[in-house]
């Protein structure tokens, strides 16, 4: 029996009085995610810690650091609904929002038109803008976490891999677990500094831009630990080396936004969004 099929009906016991747990959705690094429907019959995304993530992390300073996030209303950001934690198992719930990721569209699409670019660079540097006005920094902004809605571009997961760095510390570290994901993290998250800041998810939207544009990442190769080098010490390429026809606001934005050391960067989402001109 499939581990999709022995954790869908343990969840739906455990939560059955709160929610209806349909069917998973998906899982990332953290957690699998289920499509749920609340006592309203409305539908959310409920996000279940991986076992060994839950046995690592403080459950109630996990979930005291992610009811933090319920404070963040806006339109580009997942909203926070609740956490909790029944049985074993550590739990989360945001609103479910309709539409591919931005991986899945890659996945298929390869690159974006240059229009849409621009459109998920403005929704995600309002995201940002927002998020970071309030002291909340991501650190985990890559293609799997912005859903391309009908509305626009939406971040998911705001805050937690803040939060599991919070709780868990070095049990967290032992159970195998990555804040980031190395593809789009910055030079100073992959050495391993606790007090990112705001320019570090400057960075990886970077590298998400860069993507979206070149039909791959800044950095590339078959083996992880070789990217992380990369990332801490190889100048990232030109975007124009492999898409002739990007705008100068769009290469020089996101040229500025991957300077390995963090005080080239844009100081602000605002700053780096005001130079692009869609």
């Amino acid at each position: 029996m499939s581990q999709r099929r022995e954790l869908l009906p343990l969840v739906q016991e455990a939560l059955r009085d709160d929610y209806r747990v349909i069917r998973e959705i998906g899982q990332g690094g953290a957690a699998k995610v289920f499509l749920a429907e609340n006592a309203a019959g409305e539908q959310v995304a409920l996000k279940v810690l991986h076992p060994q993530l839950a046995v690592s992390v403080q459950a109630d300073r996990f979930l005291r650091e992610i009811r933090l996030l319920s404070q963040i209303n806006h339109p580009n950001i997942a909203g926070f609904i609740e956490g909790g934690e029944r049985d074993w198992m550590v739990f989360y719930v945001m609103d479910y929002i309709e539409g591919p990721t931005l991986k899945q569209h890659l996945s298929r699409a390869r690159k974006l038109t240059i229009e849409d670019t621009y459109h998920v660079a403005h929704d995600v540097l309002r995201a940002l803008t927002y998020a970071h006005g309030m002291g909340i920094v991501h650190r985990d902004v890559k293609p799997e976490n912005i859903v391309l809605s009908r509305e626009g571009a939406v971040l998911l997961d705001f805050g937690i891999a803040r939060a599991m760095t919070a709780a868990g510390s070095d049990r967290v570290t032992r159970s195998g677990f990555v804040v980031g994901t190395s593809t789009y993290m910055s030079p100073e998250q992959v050495a391993g500094s606790e007090e990112l800041d705001l320019r570090s998810d400057i960075y990886s939207t970077g590298c998400v831009l860069f993507e979206c544009l070149a039909g791959r990442p800044p950095f590339v190769h078959q083996r992880e630990d070789v990217v992380l080098v990369m990332q801490q010490n190889q100048p990232a390429p030109s975007v124009t080396e492999f898409r002739d026809n990007v705008p100068d606001d769009l290469v020089h934005a996101v040229s500025k936004a991957l300077s390995k050391n963090l005080n080239d960067r844009w100081d602000s989402a605002a700053e780096m969004e005001a130079v692009l001109s869609h």
